[in-house]
């Protein structure tokens, strides 16, 4: 998606009026309800924030289900959203363009609100990495910025986002802590859940048209094999080897992104006589996607004998 023009304009003109307003504006007060005005990149996160905050937050969404984080425009509306937040989530992989390119000007110019990088602590799947193969073997060089796709780094941005949470409102510290233990529980519950689906399937791999499960398939022992290349369509030729690769691992699922073309999916699980389904890194209902993707999974890859 190309940021259109008049979008461009309109978030310029009104980032100069922050940036000129900004030595007189007070700290960002809680809403009347007494809630606190969090601002997130991805809907996971959202739903982390929730989890952690409860009826305590009030969360806005940047990038929306179904669009990329690599040419999302950001909105004057969002933006006039932003001035009214407090804290700012970020995914914080450095690869990930939407907050480098979008963002950090935005929030240049709103320097009172804390941004809390939900990935400080991870193990970054960044250059060489593992959990992905591109179409000679090699995992993408610029790195996989969807830290929230795994239990294990999921786990890790929880513990972030509630210890921000405590620093705005101590008063209700224990409040989060108590949400913090229930949902580190269910993180570890689905964790065990996932394990045991994919028992025996360990150094399989699976096909996605774009490269979004790395930290999925590091968690689990497995490979995901990207459709695209560079972003692009693959040719003719790596079609092909797509094809015969799928046949030989007996790979019978290949997941596309919600927004993304299936063309090349489709024909690839036609030629094994599978499936194309859906797996959207982005899907709001996190624990569930997860669930149901582990379930896909554990039907498409081969189990050792």
């Amino acid at each position: 998606m190309r940021i259109r023009r008049a979008d461009r304009l309109a978030v310029l003109t009104l980032l100069f009026a922050l940036t000129a307003c900004r030595p007189v504006l007070p700290p960002a007060p809680l809403e009347e309800t007494g809630r606190i005005r969090v601002a997130v990149s991805v809907p996971p996160q959202a739903y982390f924030v929730e989890r952690i905050g409860g009826e305590r937050v009030r969360v806005d969404v940047m990038i929306p289900p179904g669009y990329s984080h690599v040419d999302y425009p950001l909105t004057p509306r969002q933006v006039a959203a932003l001035s009214r937040a407090q804290v700012y989530v970020a995914v914080g992989h450095p690869a990930f363009e939407f907050e480098r390119i979008q963002l950090a000007p935005v929030l240049k110019a709103l320097p009172r609100i804390q941004v809390v990088d939900m990935s400080r602590g991870m193990r970054l799947l960044a250059g060489e990495g593992e959990g992905s193969e591109d179409e000679h073997g090699h995992s993408h060089a610029e790195g996989d910025p969807h830290v929230w796709v795994a239990p294990g780094t999921v786990a890790v941005a929880a513990r972030n986002i509630a210890a921000a949470l405590e620093g705005i409102d101590p008063v209700h510290a224990a409040e989060y802590q108590a949400n913090l233990r229930s949902f580190e529980a269910e993180i570890a519950a689905l964790d065990r859940e996932i394990r045991a689906r994919l028992a025996g399937r360990e150094g399989e791999r699976f096909m996605v048209y774009h490269p979004t499960w790395g930290y999925f398939a590091r968690e689990y022992g497995l490979q995901q094999v990207a459709i695209e290349a560079e972003g692009k369509e693959p040719s003719a030729q790596r079609l092909i080897q797509l094809i015969e690769r799928a046949r030989r691992e007996r790979v019978q699922v290949v997941f596309v992104q919600a927004g993304f073309p299936r063309k090349s999916a489709q024909v690839i699980a036609e030629a094994v006589h599978g499936r194309v389904l859906i797996a959207d890194p982005q899907d709001p209902d996190w624990l569930g996607n997860l669930r149901r993707v582990s379930r896909e999974l554990q039907e498409a890859l081969p189990h050792a004998e």
